[in-house]
């Protein structure tokens, strides 16, 4: 399921209820379906959502700083070789 907006929630007989939504080949905004919390887990599904994406923006970010530093070490062999 792809979730791209959460469109409705709400908080009845300790269950926690997303409406979900997400962008139909024509463009609109189309409900994709729902996720359903039990109350008592509310938290730690939260939680681990948030720290799985934490995980994943610090594996992009490492990707990104070695992308960096290669760039740059080519960029000062280039230089090196001009000079030489």
């Amino acid at each position: 399921m792809l979730v791209e907006k959460i469109t409705a929630a709400s908080f009845i007989n300790g269950v926690l209820r997303l409406e979900t939504a997400s962008i139909s080949a024509q463009g609109k905004l189309e409900n994709s379906g729902s996720i359903e919390i039990p109350g008592n887990l509310v938290a730690n599904v939260i939680n681990e959502i948030s720290n799985g994406a934490q995980q994943i923006s610090e594996k992009l970010a490492s990707t990104d700083n070695k992308k960096e530093k290669t760039k740059e070490n080519k960029s000062k062999k280039a230089s090196k070789d001009k000079v030489n």
